[in-house]
């Protein structure tokens, strides 16, 4: 996979996410309907991709290569873990500001933006893979990721709440599903399957003209003054992917599953980090910068990132 390809489908990716931004700007995308646009992408149009990845499929992935996508994902956050650790140190991060940069280093898009821009470069069959990754990246940023925020307080009994509403998220539903269908070779759907498929499609570019909007929504100037923010995106997009890229190849890890973790872990900020600052009282002004600055610089970052994952 040549760097040129990869920006290539970058360049085609940005043309909705500046048209969203244009619309967004000329006010015919309210902020009330790209709220609702965003809940029925990440409650129909989404899972509807998720499940429809498996339909038609002719070659379905092991259990071993299952297992391998689960568990490489699983090392990629304890790796960013202890990057965001060491970056926030390195940094000096002001305690107000460390829940904030630590989840900006951590978590990325890697559902809502990361499977249109994965079957964008990768293809359908690599969404089968993303699909299994997004498992754990959703038990940790319904655990780990909110306890950054509000802290210990509730103990067991908060993880335990984090892990079930994280149960009850119509993606991992959908998730599971595909799991089943995989383990028992049900690819064809029939009609039904047509429809889901035809539901599905809606996602790519719904959620690229939400990601332009959302741009829309902040200052430039006020993003782009605080240094760490800088740093921060930089540990997310590349730091991250490319250390982790690096210690998959070392445990053996099969190249098409390197690839589809890697441009997984590649994604911008995941947006739920701004939700949880607004909830618990921490700072938003540095979440808010580190996000916007990483969904401008993934444009760049991402086929630089792919150049070195498909060496």
């Amino acid at each position: 996979m040549s760097f040129g390809h990869v920006a290539i489908e970058m360049v085609t990716v940005s043309l909705p996410i500046a048209l969203g931004w244009v619309v967004s700007r000329l006010g015919l995308m309210s902020e009330g309907f790209e709220r609702e646009l965003s809940r029925l992408v990440l409650d129909v149009a989404l899972p509807a991709l998720v499940v429809s990845s498996v339909f038609g499929a002719t070659k379905l992935p092991g259990a071993g290569e299952l297992l391998q996508v689960f568990f490489g994902m699983m090392a990629f956050f304890v790796l960013a873990f202890i990057v965001a650790c060491v970056l926030c140190a390195v940094m000096r991060v002001p305690k107000t500001s460390l829940s904030s940069f630590r989840f900006i280093i951590m978590f990325g898009n890697c559902g809502f933006i990361g499977f249109p821009v994965i079957t964008a470069i990768l293809g359908k069959r690599a969404l089968l893979y993303a699909t299994i990754g997004l498992i754990p990246s959703n038990l940790f940023i319904f655990t780990l990721g909110i306890m950054m925020f509000r802290g210990i307080d509730g103990g067991w009994k908060a993880v335990c709440r984090g892990l079930l509403d994280c149960l009850k998220m119509p993606t991992l539903i959908a998730s599971l599903i595909v799991i089943v269908c995989m383990a028992t070779g049900f690819t064809d759907w029939g009609f039904v399957g047509d429809s889901i498929e035809l539901i599905g499609q809606m996602t790519t570019p719904s959620a690229l003209l939400l990601m332009g909007a959302s741009i829309a929504h902040y200052q430039p100037l006020s993003m782009l003054t605080n240094w760490r923010a800088y740093v921060a995106a930089a540990g997310r997009l590349v730091l991250v992917p490319l250390a982790g890229m690096v210690m998959l190849r070392s445990f053996g890890i099969a190249p098409g599953i390197i690839a589809v973790l890697v441009l997984e872990s590649a994604m911008p900020v995941a947006s739920n980090g701004t939700l949880y600052a607004i909830q618990y009282g921490a700072d938003t002004k540095p979440m808010m910068q580190g996000t916007f600055i990483s969904i401008v610089a993934s444009i760049l970052t991402i086929p630089f990132v792919m150049m070195f994952a498909a060496a």
